[in-house]
């Protein structure tokens, strides 16, 4: 039996892999390379899986790439520091090489949490390759204790005894959320030889090891402005194409105020709330989430 790990295959579409610069990224991808392309990021720690949905709901009519970001899932890091993985200057760096891998040029790009602050900072530094955005629930300002209680969780548990045991603690962190299914989390979870499953991402692997070395590293909910959204702003201002931004109408990360705001400082704005949703609003409400998405998609098809 090979030892390759095996990976769900989304709904509709196609998992694989492929080496850009030298980096394995693994992917999502529904539809053909004869249709218009749409690149789907994530957010910080989460997989590509998070646009399972999505992806099948466009699968007829647009090319969706969506991969799992640097440092998740089972995509390389791109710097031995695990610092550089939450850096959306250091994800936003990636995407034009894995754009030319698939032969998309300019695409619109649904950015979820750290993947929208991603493809702020991508469509500042490039704007020639992206038509437009939709950002999921994040903005130049975000609420200090709604990322702590996120960072909180992924440093909370180091590994899991079963994915039972995972699921329960994913129940107790998302309690608005349906039954978590323990099978689907092998797609955010790896199996350790010694049994136990712990998380494809190393965000609380580093605060813990720099703990564990005797060290307290500022928490990242304190020091915001110089670390996940340094530069946001500024590149937010600048952007050329058109925006959609999704708010979770129980957000806890992107005030209301924060949106507006927003909305606001982008020349080409539109703020949509998500409705019985939190910060996570495309697994809170799919359906919702998944058709503004595609209504706008929709009217930036020439």
């Amino acid at each position: 039996m090979s030892d390759v790990p095996r990976h769900d295959i989304p709904t509709g579409g196609r998992s694989g892999f492929v080496e850009v610069e030298g980096r394995q990224v693994h992917y999502l991808e529904w539809g053909h390379r004869g249709l218009p392309a749409v690149l789907c990021l994530h957010g910080g720690g989460q997989t590509a899986y998070m646009y399972e949905e999505l992806g099948a709901t466009l699968a007829g009519r647009a090319h969706v790439l969506a991969p799992d970001l640097p440092g998740h899932g089972d995509s390389d890091r791109v710097h031995a520091e695990l610092d550089q993985i939450t850096l959306p200057t250091s994800i936003a760096a990636t995407v034009p090489a894995l754009l030319d891998a698939f032969g998309m040029e300019r695409v619109p790009v649904v950015g979820a949490s750290l993947g929208g602050m991603s493809s702020i900072v991508l469509a500042d530094r490039h704007p020639d390759r992206v038509a437009g955005i939709v950002l999921i629930d994040v903005g130049h300002k975000l609420e200090p204790e709604g990322v702590r209680r996120i960072v909180d969780f992924m440093v909370a548990h180091e590994s899991f005894a079963s994915l039972d045991e995972a699921a329960a603690a994913i129940a107790g962190y998302l309690p608005q959320r349906k039954a978590i299914r323990s099978e689907s989390l092998s797609r955010n979870l790896r199996q350790r030889p010694d049994g136990r499953w712990e998380w494809k991402h190393g965000v609380g692997a580093r605060i813990r090891a720099a703990r564990a070395a005797g060290e307290e590293p500022p928490h990242p909910a304190d020091d915001l402005s110089n670390t996940v959204l340094a530069g946001i702003e500024e590149a937010a201002g600048a952007l050329s194409c058109p925006v959609l931004i999704l708010r979770g109408e129980q957000s806890d990360v992107l005030s209301a105020d924060g949106a507006d705001e927003l909305v606001a400082l982008i020349p080409d704005a539109t703020l949509e709330v998500v409705e019985r949703a939190g910060h996570l609003a495309a697994g809170d409400n799919p359906r919702t989430t998944n058709a503004r998405i595609t209504a706008f998609l929709e009217r930036l098809s020439p």
